[in-house]
């Protein structure tokens, strides 16, 4: 093998399930399953990292500091009548020194990988007299069934930096890797290199850093492109997030590379997620997230497909379209509990239309709507019954004894405290007060039919002030708003039980003049 020439004999694989119809535009590019540990035959109480795959799904790779080994490893395993085998270290890439995040090629013919083995750059010894060795990326081919002695990438990759994360193109015609200064990750973004096989040793040069909408000066990693070449996945430090490293996707469309999009609470945490992985319908990535089986562990998930919703708004007196924004959340289940709240954006079109998608293992969307002129509007889509046919929701205008309902504002059992799921509603309501400062509103808090009048009175009184005090944070003059607590007395449903308690326990507004 010289250099990589031989590299060009690759075929040029594409994953064989697309994920198109699930990067929509203004919406969360990726819908999964539950986010599962990959367990112990995987993950280990130590480091388990850079999760990387064969087309087929039934390879991977990784990096992981084991119990008495000094030094970062490469494992492999292999997935055989749907279990994973036992990791094992690949003795003839592995060094007595640090080698990590692997990229195994689509047909499991090389693996790319960093290190900082003998042979590495090295840099002046700093103030103590020690030898700094950067990490270098390195290549191993597997020649009839067993890995060659890695090679340092030939070309012009690979600097005093550190250089870690590799990954190639759909089309072998790229490197993606992430480099930052020694002792500096601070600094790290993300670059790219082009392969050139004229070179004579098959070499990647031109090396370059990725355009801004990728790279921040955010700390950004660990890029991977996605299966059907419509955009990169990546991990970021950027405001925004949900935690530490969040696992992002940029849209690629006419080579001009879009926004990035945070894929949601339902797949980042408050921990640290990167080195994504999308497998057919599978999908991989490393977390320090709570409740792992150590430091770093991999986990998995399913993607779901997508289902369309149209929605259609219309002023409720005239009848005519109405072109504005609508906000919508889908409450995220967390480890047995719902902590977070999701929230996405999209506008109508002139003819008061718009089509969102959401995942089909969602039961309902609350979606707010909070249009200068009109009352702000609530609502609750049961995904079951709205499939199949558009939406069509209508926004008063504002008249005399104007009311609405909020029932997405959750409390604590038996308590005033107002629960996190519930503040992007309330954020939205200040938004649109402060839209329209000429308004002045009472608050009543109401209760289900369970329990004594007395307690229900004080309760809800004590919900409404939470509400107001909460409103007047955010800046609404205290003057605009009041206060009532009506209990149980003005129910929706004179019925006690599951699917009438909840119409029952809102938070209401009232127009005052």
């Amino acid at each position: 093998m010289k250099g990589l020439a031989c590299i060009t004999a690759l075929p040029a694989l594409i994953l064989a399930a697309s994920i198109s119809a699930i990067l929509v535009a203004q919406v969360l590019p990726l819908q999964v399953d539950k986010i599962v540990n990959m367990g112990p035959e995987i993950n280990t109480p130590f480091d388990d990292f850079a999760p990387s795959f064969t087309a087929d799904g039934n390879t991977m790779v990784f990096n992981s500091k084991r119990l008495g080994e000094p030094y970062q490893n490469i494992y492999i395993c292999r997935r055989e009548g749907g279990r994973w085998t036992e990791a094992r270290a690949i003795a003839e890439i592995n060094s007595p020194y640090n080698d990590e995040t692997p990229f195994i090629t689509p047909d499991g013919a090389f693996i790319f990988f960093a290190s900082d083995r003998d042979g590495s750059l090295e840099m002046p010894a700093d103030a103590s007299g020690r030898i700094r060795v950067s990490y270098d990326i390195y290549v191993s081919q597997n020649i009839q069934g067993r890995w060659q002695r890695p090679i340092r990438l030939p070309g012009t990759v690979n600097t005093a930096h550190h250089e870690r994360s590799p990954c190639l193109s759909r089309d072998m015609t790229a490197l993606y890797y992430t480099t930052w200064p020694f002792g500096n990750i601070e600094r790290a973004y993300i670059m790219s290199a082009e392969y050139r096989e004229d070179n004579g040793d098959g070499s990647f040069v031109n090396p370059r850093p990725m355009p801004s909408p990728i790279n921040t000066g955010q700390q950004d990693i660990s890029l991977s492109p996605a299966p059907d070449g419509k955009g990169f996945f990546f991990s970021s430090r950027r405001p925004g997030g949900y935690g530490g490293w969040d696992l992002y996707f940029a849209p690629l469309e006419d080579g001009r590379i879009g926004p990035p999009v945070n894929l949601g609470p339902g797949i980042n945490s408050p921990g640290n997620d990167v080195h994504l992985s999308i497998i057919g319908v599978s999908l991989y990535f490393c977390s320090n997230r709570e409740g792992g089986m150590g430091l770093y562990d991999i986990y998995s998930s399913t993607i779901v497909k997508a289902e369309p919703l149209t929605i259609i708004v219309r002023d409720k007196k005239t009848g005519k379209p109405v072109e504005t924004e609508l906000n919508l959340f889908t409450r995220v289940e967390r480890e047995g509990a719902e902590a977070l709240t999701a929230e996405l954006k999209k506008r109508t079109d002139s003819r008061g239309r718009a089509t969102i998608t959401y995942n089909p293992a969602v039961k309902s969307i609350d979606l707010n709507i909070s249009e200068k002129g009109y009352l702000p509007l609530f609502e609750t889509i049961d995904i079951v019954r709205a499939a199949g046919k558009p939406l069509v929701l209508e926004l008063s205008p504002i008249e005399k004894e104007a009311r609405f309902d909020i029932h997405a504002i959750h409390f604590d059992f038996e308590s005033a405290r107002i629960k996190p799921e519930s503040i992007p509603y309330l954020d939205a309501l200040a938004d649109y007060l402060k839209k329209s400062p000429s308004l002045r509103f009472q608050i009543v808090g109401h209760t289900d039919l369970h329990g004594a009048d007395s307690f229900n009175k004080k309760l809800s009184l004590e919900r409404a002030r939470a509400v107001r005090d909460y409103l007047v944070n955010k800046g609404i003059d205290a003057s605009r708003l009041t206060v009532r607590g009506a209990g149980a007395s003005e129910p929706k449903v004179h019925k006690k039980g599951p699917g009438h308690d909840e119409q029952n326990r809102r938070t209401e507004f009232r127009l005052i003049e």
